[in-house]
């Protein structure tokens, strides 16, 4: 009876011992398995480092851009403008716009005029001021004389007399009055266009009235870089011009 519960011992024993092994063998490839997950938690939970978002830039076409052109050009630098249209007091002086011209050493005289008035157009080889003396008496006395300067995009005129032979002043400080019916200018490549419409006849004192088809000796100056009526001239010079007969 002894002998027969050591045997029964013996075998549970045995069978106990098989089958921790046989459960150490199933279940070790699942700690294996969760070991490896407890390591690449800590991975996958890392905070992710976002790079900023790009900033949106809009698209701007060149229609949407608002550009202010400037006239006056740059030393050396040549700008083209497309005049409006032929006989307008614009500033530009067209080829054929005026049916006559006089060029004194750089400086062109245009004109042409109707039975009430006339148009000119003056062209100066600098970008200061410049004029133009109507049928003098004597040297400067006694001419009617137009001035005009342009800055930028503003243009200056003044309505003169000759009151003495190297002298001039405003027509308004004579008690006469300032006749100029149209002006405009501009100043390009260096050189200053200006255009002006004055009345034949004003009936101002200061003003000597003109009859188409007669011819009349002229005064001219300018200055090469000075805006000031005062300055004296860079350069001067005379002339004849003969207005159109009216029929």
């Amino acid at each position: 009876m002894f002998v027969s519960e050591t045997w029964l011992y013996t075998v549970l024993g045995i069978v106990a011992a098989i089958g921790v092994a046989l459960l150490l063998v199933f279940t070790a490839p699942d700690r294996e398995a969760a070991s490896e997950t407890a390591q690449a938690l800590p991975q996958e939970q890392e905070t992710a480092v976002l790079e900023p978002p790009e900033e949106a830039t809009e698209s701007v076409s060149p229609a949407d851009v608002a550009v202010e052109f400037d006239p006056t050009p740059t030393p050396g630098q040549t700008v083209s403008i497309e005049p409006s249209s032929p006989y307008l007091v614009d500033g530009f002086v067209m080829d054929g716009e005026y049916r006559n011209m006089l060029d004194a050493d750089g400086f062109q005289v245009h004109w042409m005029n109707d039975a009430n008035v006339l148009r000119v157009g003056l062209v100066s080889p600098g970008t200061g001021y410049l004029a133009i003396g109507f049928d003098p008496d004597r040297r400067m006395k006694g001419a009617n004389y137009i001035m005009g300067a342009v800055s930028g995009i503003a243009v200056s005129m003044r309505d003169d007399y000759g009151i003495g032979t190297t002298s001039h002043a405003a027509d308004t400080s004579q008690g006469g009055s300032h006749d100029i019916l149209e002006a405009a200018g501009r100043e390009v490549g260096g050189r200053t266009t200006l255009e002006f419409v004055i009345p034949l006849d004003s009936g101002d004192l200061m003003d000597k009235p003109l009859e188409p088809g007669l011819s009349y000796r002229i005064l001219v100056a300018y200055h090469l870089m000075n805006d000031s009526f005062s300055a004296v001239h860079s350069r001067r010079g005379s002339g004849e011009i003969r207005l159109d007969p009216v029929p």
